[in-house]
């Protein structure tokens, strides 16, 4: 899965977050669980590759252009943030709704490593700089691009103060909010439909078509969807690609329970003989 199809699902997160922030369905630890374990194996691979191109930059050899891959890397870093921040942000609100600790705290384990290796990525930027300005000046680019996106939808969560501590201009984030806030009905819907279609297709230019980390990508995706109970939401936005997993999602939980409707009936059939 590419990185854009993780931003496009974040903003599908921020439209729909209310489902989860105000449902009453306890999470389960592994829901949580899976979502951390997939983000650290991808933080961890992020930070191989950073210390690789370091190592390049700082001794190069003739004819390498560790630029070729390296804006892979940091593309898929920069873009992804957008998920990281956005889910961060929605299961604080969902723990404090709750008043509970089920989500937040891993969550937010991944969001502050996930600032860290970011700061890495400019730092590796910066030092390959004047091999490839024009990279660099493209990737800085697509960065900036990715802040502001977030903070717009950081801005469609409902609690404007507790979001903003996730964004990058916490003025823009309340003033997205204060606009969501003032649309109601048929014209908030639109709004939000117009937004996420506006980011889809925005999200969609301008970037290289590779994956430095597709599977794990699914399965952040994958950890994020878990949470989101299927009578409870509806699919304002939702991509195509992610779709895919939800429908996988919901043909796994129909399975588990034909099979533990199985296994009860053959407990029945044992004590009655």
């Amino acid at each position: 899965m590419h990185a854009s199809r993780l931003a496009e699902l974040a903003s599908w997160v921020a439209v729909n977050s209310g489902n989860l922030i105000y449902g009453d369905q306890d999470q389960p630890m592994l829901v949580a669980t899976s979502y951390w374990t997939a983000s650290k194996k991808r933080l961890q691979h992020w930070v191989t590759a950073l210390k690789m191109f370091e190592r390049d930059f700082e001794d190069p050899t003739p004819g390498h252009r560790p630029w070729n891959a390296l804006d892979i890397v940091i593309q898929e870093i920069f873009v992804s943030e957008m998920l990281t921040r956005i889910w961060s942000a929605t299961v604080l609100m969902h723990d404090w709704y709750h008043q509970a600790d089920e989500l937040h705290g891993l969550a937010h384990s991944v969001h502050l490593s996930h600032v860290e290796v970011k700061n890495r990525a400019l730092r590796t930027m910066l030092k390959g700089q004047a091999d490839d300005e024009a990279t660099f000046d493209q990737l800085n680019g697509l960065r900036r691009r990715m802040e502001r996106w977030t903070d717009v939808f950081l801005g469609q969560l409902p609690f404007g103060e507790k979001s903003a501590q996730f964004g990058f201009d916490k003025k823009r984030v309340a003033d997205f909010h204060r606009e969501q806030r003032e649309s109601v009905g048929p014209e908030f819907e639109m709004r939000q439909r117009v937004l996420v279609s506006s980011f889809a297709e925005d999200i969609s230019k301008g970037l290289r078509p590779y994956a430095a980390n597709p599977d794990l990508n699914r399965d952040v995706a994958a950890g994020i969807l878990a949470c989101f109970p299927a009578d409870r939401f509806d699919s304002i936005g939702m991509p195509e690609s992610v779709k895919l997993i939800w429908i996988e999602k919901a043909h796994s939980e129909t399975q588990m329970l034909v099979d533990h409707l199985a296994d009860f009936e053959t407990k029945i059939e044992q004590a009655s003989v």
